[in-house]
């Protein structure tokens, strides 16, 4: 937040002049709508899934995204089963999803079934089945995986399926497409038609975020990354939201504590990881912490109170968050002020109280402040200073604002045109969406249960639209954890890891370039794969220091050198998360890095014991270092606090005594 609010000062003081080189003269229309609005009411009732509105659960499972595990499930799976009998096209994909992805709560995994629902409506035009039997046909993935043999996979047909599925709005296919578009992976390379694909897929993936951010408390964006994890052979302890986190969390709040009461809050809000969506609880927690003075619970008492249409409340509770300096509650002002709720409608207010919440660093406001300059509504309307701010926001990955900019840099509306941004902002936004983080987090969810191969093909289906980290993820579950299941497939295996991390390294990881090149080494390539360690340690990388190391100790690849490879292992800490350390190998790095970490203590320790050994006193030792030694006259020296306090007078002014003295 600290550094959103620098950028944001920074562009708040830059003017630029509209109309550049390359940018049309005339008013472009751009459309950047405000984030927080009240179409949605809190007491508005949502319609559970049960059989009569399946439509609902169909789209969501057909576009790939998770469901809920709701009483009516059931029901409505059933109703998709009786609809795609009689032949309807969504009903017939959101089956063949299911059966493939093996959904939670939903029927399991059968690829029989899903081929047939699959191909049925793919050959009936719906594009989600396109892009899904595009992605079977381009990654042979069931016969990769599950060694299934009911395909015969076709990546020629594989881009054709992929190509009509974007065009008919689906939003794998064109992430798909973009991103061979954007490499020129067998088709033509092309920025222009990557960028286009891009900003369709930002689109859908910005409007599918409307039903998540509806559940936030202030309608903003999500922010968890969890789902992006990268795959190593030591993983990092992180946090999960499991139930145990959820009972510790209610326990601290039950107890008085404050990040536990606005935490349920939150997920009460939300209705997530378990919780029942109940928004009077969430105002009771949120209550609670406000009660005990916390700004934050201020804050959100009051936009829970807002969209209640309770506004007298909100702007109580709103009121008091801004006097802890709260950025949300200035927002809270704003949003108020913007739409008149309990106070006189007034954009100017409304410009005033987003500008203060921007200068603390809320990045909804900094967006919201770029969407009114653009539009003119309370502040001077100018395209260049509207673009200023929401490139800020859009630099720290705000999905609204990078398709923003991203559209306006690519269509060249009062700023230059310039294809490459574009497409580097329009591909952030799609990859922020709902599909991503749905793949991505079901795939890291059933990599932690162990569940390796259901892993692999969501990380797969990501990997092909383009994701980075996904590409990254499959190639170590190729490289490292498929073996286990299918050893005789080591060859294949290897191939397609390497083939998935080339293309996380065509995008610039660099933990991919580590994984590649310990492949290499694996595979006799240690030339080359010293090429990439040493590319990977000067974009940032210490694991492959310690991976270099190595083949300087072996002399594999380069001339043998103990003494740059202990230099080398030491600068890597000796140790990898990519590398797993076993028997007396794992013990000697155990060692050397305890060594290392705590080389001070171990040499003050050995110190003390020289001193007691040769009859030395190591206490008056330590005091005479920390400067508390005997004077002149062998006494405690009694007055040097003294003189500390003299020299800090002299520093606070007291110069100008001593001078006279």
């Amino acid at each position: 937040m600290r550094s959103a609010q620098i950028l944001f000062n920074v562009a708040s003081t830059v003017a630029l002049v509209a109309g550049n080189a390359g940018a049309p003269t005339s008013n472009p229309v751009i459309n950047a709508p405000i984030t927080f609005t009240l179409d949605d009411a809190e007491h508005d009732t949502e319609k559970p899934v049960s059989g009569t509105n399946w439509q609902e659960a169909a789209r969501r499972a057909a576009a790939l995204l998770q469901l809920d595990c709701t009483p009516g499930l059931l029901e409505a799976t059933t109703a998709m089963v009786d609809a795609a009998g009689g032949g309807d096209e969504l009903a017939m994909a959101a089956l063949g999803s299911m059966y493939l992805l093996g959904q939670q709560c939903a029927p399991k995994r059968n690829l029989t079934w899903a081929l047939h629902w699959l191909s049925r409506a793919e050959e009936l035009g719906q594009p989600d089945a396109q892009a899904l039997m595009g992605f079977l046909h381009a990654s042979d993935a069931l016969r990769d995986i599950y060694n299934f043999s009911g395909l015969e996979a076709n990546r020629t047909h594989g881009r054709v399926l992929y190509d009509r599925a974007a065009r008919g709005g689906s939003t794998l296919g064109a992430m798909a497409m973009a991103f061979r578009h954007a490499y020129g992976i067998g088709l033509r390379e092309s920025c222009a038609d990557s960028a286009a694909l891009y900003e369709q897929a930002a689109q859908a993936a910005i409007s599918s975020m409307d039903e998540t951010r509806r559940h936030t408390v202030e309608q903003s964006n999500p922010v968890e990354v969890d789902h992006l994890t990268l795959l190593a052979q030591q993983m990092p302890p992180r946090d999960r939201y499991d139930a145990s986190t959820i009972e510790y969390m209610d326990y601290l709040a039950n107890v008085g504590d404050v990040t536990g009461k606005l935490g349920m809050g939150h997920l009460y809000h939300a209705g997530s990881h378990g919780v029942p969506r109940d928004c009077a609880a969430a105002m009771h927690w949120f209550r609670s912490a406000a009660h005990q003075g916390d700004a934050m619970g201020h804050t959100n008492l009051g936009f829970v109170q807002l969209r209640s249409r309770r506004y007298r409340e909100a702007l109580r509770s709103l009121r008091r968050g801004t006097k802890h300096r709260d950025a949300s509650a200035w927002a809270g002002l704003a949003y108020a002020h913007l739409y008149g709720l309990g106070v006189p409608q007034s954009d100017e207010r409304a410009a005033k109280c987003m500008w203060l919440a921007a200068r603390l660093g809320h990045l909804d406001s900094i967006y919201n402040l770029g969407a009114l300059t653009l539009g003119g509504r309370g502040v001077p309307k100018s395209v260049s200073q509207g673009f200023r701010f929401l490139s800020v926001a859009a630099e720290f990955q705000h999905p609204q604002a990078q398709l923003v900019v991203g559209r306006m840099v690519r269509l060249g509306l009062g700023v230059r045109k310039d294809c490459a941004t574009a497409q580097f902002f329009l591909k952030h936004a799609a990859d922020g969406g709902p599909l991503v983080r749905s793949l991505m987090g079901t795939a890291l969810q059933a990599h932690d249960q162990g569940r390796t191969q259901s892993a692999l093909l969501h990380y797969l289906i990501a990997a092909h639209a383009g994701v980075e980290a996904a590409q990254h993820n499959a190639g170590h579950l190729y490289m490292h954890e498929m073996p286990k299941l299918r050893p005789e497939e080591r060859k294949t295996q290897q191939q397609r890891a390497q083939q998935y991390l080339k293309l996380a390294v065509l995008q610039g990881s660099t933990e991919a370039n580590v994984q590649l090149a310990n492949l290499l080494v694996e595979l006799g390539d240690s030339a080359t794969a010293v090429d990439l360690y040493k590319e990977a340690y000067r974009a940032g990388s210490k694991d492959s220091l310690f991976h270099l190391g190595s083949l300087y100790w072996r002399g594999d690849g380069v001339e043998a050198d103990k003494k740059t490879a202990f230099a080398l292992w030491q600068s890597a800490e000796f140790s990898s998360k990519h590398a797993k350390l076993r028997g007396l190998t794992g013990v000697a790095f155990g060692v050397a890095r305890f060594i290392v970490e705590f080389r001070a203590f171990l040499l003050f320790a050995a110190g003390l014991v020289a001193i007691v050994s040769t009859g030395g006193n190591p206490v008056e030792i330590i005091r005479n270092a920390m400067g508390g030694g005997a004077g002149a006259n062998g006494q405690p020296q009694a007055d040097w606090q003294e003189e500390g306090l003299e020299d800090e007078e002299d520093l606070f002014g007291g110069g100008e005594n001593k001078a006279a003295q």
